[in-house]
């Protein structure tokens, strides 16, 4: 009997051909301080076991991500450690840049988006890589000439780029790019800022269509929609554009579409736990209890670790500003996801029964920690 489950196909596969599920959640009691320390050493315990491995910069990434600028390994700081081991130089018309290769970042420009500027570490940061010294302002500028999209034809309805490496773009360029700003990458091409916060949220937009309609008549989803498509379901995509709404790379117009987004992302939370229990609820006869349990917990912890660190992030810098109904529904789903890292424990991870399922979890662990560290929970 096969058991491992499909992760990015159980949205769509929960919602084919069912209706509405109504979701027991539990009851709405807000979080105590003990709860959530409890919870965040769970997630520290599996981030500093489990995330350390000097083979494995993507975890590494991610620690950092979890755990801030200053996380190491050894005695070197695990930024330092990651640029030393793994950056490595492309050549493009005739000039090297410095970059991480994709097969360890996953995404364009996640490694310099989430564990080096959205960390804390800005331009001036040296060290040494390829027997050669540089600093990030090095690897900034390496992304900006790599990066090419031509920002005078971009449309939702005829999408050449992939929109969902955009999203770590996002970041990387918002912290190191002027307001109204642009360059000219390495093929020559006019890169404009403005135009690139533009056509994410088009994207995002354009991606989140269903959900919206279904939020706005007071439904829960009957199905997934296309942004479940996206990474870590369009959670990365609407994390960078709030970056760029921070950092000042969004009109007032464009801010105030965000906070649509942001009320579907708070809607999300109860109504993708629901269609992560109906998937899991129709592969219960199909596979082993003890991985359909895990697999269910892994999802619950992407998509609620993901979704509380987007809505904790905006909420600590001001961009979103829950109504009380909505508060009651972010305190509900800290509630669910605490009850998921609970039943992960400390040595979840161990119970994975693949490589990737193992990664999830504990990347998931990260952004989830993230999320709880900037919570507001009263």
């Amino acid at each position: 009997m096969p058991t491992a489950i499909p992760r990015r196909d159980f949205l769509q596969m929960a919602g084919a051909g069912l209706g509405l599920l109504a979701l027991g959640i539990p009851a709405h009691a807000t979080a105590g301080r003990e709860r959530l320390m409890r919870t965040r050493e769970i997630l520290e315990t599996i981030i500093r076991e489990y995330a350390t491995a000097r083979d494995e910069p993507w975890l590494l990434m991610h620690a950092i991500r979890a755990m801030g600028k200053d996380f190491s390994i050894g005695d070197e700081p695990a930024v330092a450690y990651l640029c030393r081991r793994y950056l490595q130089e492309t050549s493009v018309n005739g000039k090297s840049y410095l970059h991480m290769p994709i097969s360890h970042e996953g995404h364009a420009n996640a490694f310099l988006a989430e564990a080096v500027l959205d960390s804390g570490i800005d331009a001036t940061y040296a060290f040494r890589t390829n027997d050669r010294n540089y600093s990030i302002a090095d690897l900034i500028a390496g992304a900006k000439a790599r990066f090419d999209l031509d920002t005078r034809t971009l449309s939702t309805r005829s999408i050449t780029f992939n929109a969902d490496d955009l999203a770590f773009s996002l970041v990387a360029f918002a912290y190191s790019t002027e307001r109204a700003g642009e360059w000219v990458n390495a093929y020559g091409n006019s890169i404009h800022m403005a135009a690139l916060a533009d056509y994410g949220l088009e994207a995002l937009e354009s991606a989140n269509k269903l959900f919206e309609a279904s939020m706005r008549q007071g439904l829960l989803a009957a199905g997934p929609d296309r942004i479940h498509d996206f990474a870590c379901g369009g959670m990365h995509l609407i994390y960078g554009l709030s970056t760029c709404l921070r950092l000042g790379h969004l009109q007032p117009a464009q801010a105030e579409r965000m906070k649509t987004q942001f009320d579907i992302v708070t809607w999300r939370l109860k109504s993708d736990s629901a269609l992560v229990e109906r998937h899991y609820n129709v592969l219960a006869d199909q596979y082993p209890a003890e991985v359909v349990r895990i697999h269910r917990l892994s999802a619950k912890l992407k998509l609620l670790g993901h979704g509380l660190e987007v809505i904790n992030h905006a909420r600590h810098h001001g961009l979103f500003i829950p109504t009380a109904a909505q508060d009651d529904d972010i305190g509900r789903a800290h509630e669910e996801l605490f009850d998921v890292i609970e039943a992960v424990g400390p040595d979840g991870p161990r119970t994975a029964h693949d490589a990737t399922l193992f990664k999830y979890l504990v990347g998931d662990a990260c952004h989830a920690y993230r999320g709880v560290t900037m919570a507001r929970l009263a």
